[in-house]
């Protein structure tokens, strides 16, 4: 029968818990032991900035991997080389500089088992594996395959990795496969902006509406506040660029239009 504990337990740095079993659930503390040989063969790499989704000029790499512009000493996974002996964990040097291996990838040896993450670009929070074993650098494929689990790219029926789009790309209209966000939509060139208010007080033939769109380029409808709610014409100035002005001949009653400019 378990005992529950309810207060944190402190052992001071020195004292240590000894004796427990090989855990069976996933809430139960696993040993040293049982922690080393889930490990166990695996070289786990420093991370990577960027992994490729094409073959790369290693010796002219370009400024910029998977969409992701690259600084000196950045590490990025060369994983899709037509020559898959390429293949590899590289050195970002510049954009006409020869990309070098990783002092942790250099060799064959290095490369056995090796596990690495992604930061950026579309393989971000992806973890990548080398599988060859017992080959010779520059001759033998290296091949990097998926590690454990990681999120698909998300689409209207899968949850999964989205990436925010620029606001050029949300201007344009065209790309499918990026998200978003109320700012972007908020500064997008295309919007349609709407402003709209009821106008007449009984004795007033002009009425102002500022609709601070800070242009002149906008379409003014008037109508009537009841009934069929018939569009009359009325008198329809500009006279700023975030204003305005109806008016009438005669002055219309309490709320009796409904003005609605459109940008």
């Amino acid at each position: 029968m378990s005992r529950p504990i309810l207060v944190d337990q402190d052992h001071g740095g020195i004292a240590r818990i000894v004796g427990l079993p090989a855990p069976l659930a996933a809430a139960e503390p696993a040993t040293k032991g049982y922690v080393d040989s889930a490990v166990e063969g695996l070289s786990w790499k420093d991370s990577v900035r960027v992994a490729s989704v094409a073959n790369i000029n290693l010796a002219a790499p370009g400024a910029a991997i998977n969409g992701v512009n690259m600084v000196a000493n950045d590490r990025f996974l060369a994983k899709d080389q037509t020559a898959a002996a390429e293949n590899g964990i590289y050195i970002w040097s510049g954009a006409a500089t020869p990309a070098t291996r990783s002092a942790d990838a250099s060799t064959f040896d290095e490369l056995e088992q090796a596990v690495v993450s992604v930061e950026e670009g579309t393989s971000a929070g992806t973890t990548f594996r080398q599988t060859a074993t017992n080959g010779t650098l520059g001759t033998t494929a290296v091949a990097w395959s998926n590690f454990g689990t990681s999120a698909a790219a998300a689409t209207e029926t899968i949850a999964g990795v989205a990436e925010i789009a620029t606001q050029a790309e949300v201007d344009a209209g065209t790309d499918d496969s990026r998200m978003v966000t109320p700012l972007k939509h908020a500064n997008y060139a295309g919007r349609k902006f709407k402003a709209a208010a009821n106008i007449g007080d009984g004795s007033a033939t002009s009425f102002n509406l500022d609709h601070n769109f800070n242009t002149r380029d906008v379409t003014v409808a008037v109508f009537k506040n009841t009934g069929n709610y018939d569009e009359v014409i009325a008198d329809v100035t500009r006279p700023s660029v975030n204003r305005v002005t109806i008016a009438f001949a005669a002055a219309p009653a309490a709320n009796a239009y409904r003005v609605v400019v459109i940008a």
